[in-house]
């Protein structure tokens, strides 16, 4: 019963989102599809939903949201209000940018510095491109010192223990301790 409650909980939260968004209903529920379970989309749904991919890859690296619907529109050949559906679907579908949490932002700021990387070794800038991917290593945390020695953390946890004043309770945690150590 509980679980039917939480299930129909979700369609009608999902429902909610899609009329906020002013999406159709069920346009989207296909691609969620795909995403959910696998379900094969046509040579048509593949294209939109590379479409959605792309708009928001874009808005995830940092694009401002007009540079990314002229790129749309520039790309694939579409209308201003058909780039914007695309990335109000795009935002629905893979959420929304602005609220990525902090360790996917730092893995995508470490990638573009490794880019940077990349591409200053193809200019022959060597120097350039160590700083960039030492900047890289920093961001993921390769180049901190790794503490040596007892976390001090650990000894201000209390201890449990539990005074037991049956005798037969004690030998058998003490054999199966034996045990255990064999």
């Amino acid at each position: 019963m509980l679980a039917k409650k939480n299930q129909m909980a979700k369609k009608s939260a999902l429902a909610k989102v899609k009329n906020k968004l002013q999406l159709d209903e069920h346009k989207m529920d296909k691609f969620l599809a795909y995403y959910h379970n696998g379900t094969v989309l046509s040579d048509d749904d593949m294209s939109m939903l590379e479409k959605y991919r792309k708009a928001w890859s874009w808005l995830s690296r940092g694009k401002q949201f007009d540079v990314v619907i002229s790129i749309l529109m520039k790309e694939y050949g579409v209308q201003e209000r058909q780039a914007r559906y695309i990335i109000t679907e795009a935002t629905f579908l893979h959420g929304n940018t602005s609220q990525l949490d902090k360790a996917g932002k730092k893995v995508a700021s470490a990638n573009f510095q490794r880019l940077l990387a990349n591409l200053a070794m193809i200019d022959r800038q060597y120097e350039t491109a160590s700083r960039a991917w030492e900047k890289a290593d920093r961001m993921e945390g390769l180049l901190d010192e790794e503490a040596v020695g007892h976390d001090p953390e650990n000894f201000l946890k209390p201890g449990k223990f539990v005074f037991i004043n049956n005798v037969n309770i004690l030998k058998q945690n003490i054999k199966q301790q034996l045990e255990d150590d064999e």
